[in-house]
């Protein structure tokens, strides 16, 4: 008999949330549940788009066809993962132990995203002022004139990507930091609360690998060794 079980903490929170003395315990749950994903957003989409695009790099259809757009992904989710704050994921500080000059290489990519990736804005940093150069000009052959409109915009940034997996590297370690305190606080407050019926009946909420992955390998993953598992939902063609 198969005897091993998950238990969704996610689920444990959302049945507990209604109650306000619990709200220590709660958060407990939510605090760990953000540096945990940033962690996975950090190893798994920033730094798996960094692995893939030095894989395609040297060649040239697959580097035209995907290197822009694993740019992108990489940018945007370090952003998230590090500079964003929302309601649905609380910031958990990744960025505490940077450098001076890792500091400033934070600033250069967060410029990269916010004026020239997700916003037309106006960059005033290294990697935003060489991604995007657009001009208007009036072409002149003889007697004729037309208007024309050109654009220059890069795949990829050399530099940006250095920083990146720099400062990938660094925050992902802090993340893990931080994803172990919160798991051992966490610990902590289940014991004082572990007698609780509310927390013994919602303790009992199980996480289905087959279920949230559908079955197959990453579900099978799943009980692997302490690795955190990471699967894509792939879209269905019509």
């Amino acid at each position: 008999m198969d005897d091993r079980f998950a238990i969704d903490l996610t689920l444990v929170r959302r049945a507990l949330e209604q109650h306000d003395d619990l709200g220590e315990f709660t958060k407990a749950i939510r605090r760990f549940e953000a540096a945990a994903s940033v962690l996975c957003e950090l190893k798994y989409d920033v730094i798996g788009s960094l692995d893939t695009l030095a894989e395609i790099h040297t060649d040239q259809v697959a580097a035209e066809k995907f290197s822009g757009a694993l740019m992108t992904h990489a940018v945007v989710s370090y952003c998230r993962a590090t500079h964003s704050d929302a309601d649905g994921r609380w910031h958990i500080g990744a960025t505490t132990k940077y450098t001076p000059d890792q500091k400033k290489k934070h600033e250069k990519i967060v410029d990269l995203r916010d004026e020239v990736i997700a916003h037309f804005g106006v960059p005033e940093e290294e990697h935003g002022l060489k991604w995007l150069d657009e001009r208007a000009t009036v072409r002149v052959v003889g007697d004729a004139e037309n208007f024309k409109f050109s654009r220059t915009r890069a795949y990829y940034l050399a530099a940006a990507i250095a920083d990146l997996r720099e400062l990938a590297t660094i925050s992902a370690a802090r993340a893990e930091v931080i994803r172990d305190e919160r798991a051992k606080s966490f610990n902590e407050l289940y014991l004082k609360h572990a007698a609780d019926p509310r927390v013994v009946e919602a303790m009992a909420l199980r996480f289905d690998p087959n279920d949230f992955f559908g079955p197959g390998p990453v579900a099978d993953g799943y009980w692997d060794g302490a690795r955190d598992v990471s699967g894509e939902v792939r879209g269905r063609v019509p």
